[in-house]
């Protein structure tokens, strides 16, 4: 929970809790659990503070300055104000700075801090959903050029199939492969949300996958949409086959109705309704986590700042301590030189 004093101090406003931060430097505010609902948060100095857990819920962050900050899963800020809201925090381009989660996420969580790990997903996601459409892509063949039958090779021959049994069993894989797609776009975007360096939000933001791309332009995030859109509903392309649509078109819903009761019983009564409530609902959660894609993959430029002058620290260490092992070893060689060994003779 927040810590009261520091909690009271921001309640006098933000002027007073500025003067407070400028005098207590070396305090790190506690606002977790803090209900800051619609506060004016203008300006306002939260650099470090700890905002796991706060309800931000229409507050106004505009030129905070929160490099440091730290929030995590539970931390509400979807309808804040003045900032981005991106993947894994918000940022405020004023001060370009950004709150951004904790990456030591729960104990009982497998989630963190890893690019990699995020990339792999989504490489496993955009072969799966390449293969679906590829099956759609031959459903479409049927529609266009209408053959009577279409073989596929096996391993030991080939298959012949009809439009329609060909429609039944791409949507029957359709659907598993769907499944696993939404499973690691979904472990992808989990992943993201404790990413919080610059490497890592450039390896993840540059995946060559339209369906977690993240467009900045308005032009081509509309654009992006429309695809998107189309790249998650494809399998609704198998609904063709399905349905007697001249009937459809003129009304005859009795013509449809016996269309479908045609059918085979177990695919028309019973499968069929299953698949394509189950497609759908897949189409909508892929397209739903896409969107989760469309905020950036934020990190703070005074912590890359800081971690570049770090390792610039390290790098320097480590040139020094080679320079000096080389002086060593000159000396060494030339201790050698001036008193060789004495021979066994």
């Amino acid at each position: 929970m927040a810590n009261q004093e520091h909690l009271t101090v921001l309640r006098e406003g933000v002027a007073s809790w500025n003067r407070w931060r400028h005098e207590n430097s070396g305090v790190q505010p506690d606002l977790s659990g803090a209900d800051l609902r619609g506060r004016e948060l203008q300006n306002a100095d939260l650099s470090g503070a700890d905002l796991r857990a706060a309800d931000l819920t229409g507050a106004d962050l505009r030129g905070a300055r929160l490099s440091k900050s730290t929030i995590d899963i539970y931390t509400r800020y979807d309808t804040i104000r003045g900032c981005d809201i991106g993947v894994n925090g918000f940022y405020s381009p004023v001060t370009d700075s950004a709150a951004l989660m904790r990456i030591d996420p729960p104990g009982n969580s497998m989630q963190g801090s890893n690019a990699e790990a995020v990339i792999e997903s989504l490489k496993h996601a955009r072969k799966l959903h390449t293969f679906s459409m590829v099956l759609a892509g031959i459903g479409l063949l049927f529609i266009v050029i209408r053959p009577k039958s279409i073989s596929l090779p096996y391993l030991a021959g080939s298959f012949k199939f009809d439009d329609l049994s060909y429609a039944f069993l791409a949507a029957l894989l359709s659907t598993s492969l769907l499944s696993l797609v939404a499973t690691f776009i979904d472990s992808a975007l989990q992943g993201a949300h404790y990413l919080n360096d610059r490497r890592s939000a450039m390896t993840v933001g540059h995946f060559p996958w339209l369906l977690s791309k993240y467009e900045q332009e308005g032009a081509f995030r509309r654009q992006s949409k429309v695809m998107r859109f189309f790249l998650s509903f494809h399998p609704l392309v198998y609904l063709y086959f399905f349905v007697k649509w001249d009937a459809l078109f003129l009304g005859d819903w009795s013509g449809v109705i016996r269309h479908y009761q045609e059918l085979p019983v177990i695919l028309g009564e019973w499968l069929l309704p299953v698949f394509l409530v189950i497609l759908v609902r897949l189409c909508m959660k892929i397209y739903r986590l896409s969107e989760g894609f469309q905020k950036p993959i934020l990190f703070d430029t005074v912590t890359e700042r800081e971690r570049r002058t770090d390792m610039e620290r390290l790098a320097q260490a480590v040139e020094k301590q080679a320079a000096e092992i080389a002086a060593l070893t000159a000396l060494l060689r030339r201790e050698k030189d001036r008193n060789p060994p004495l021979s066994a003779g």
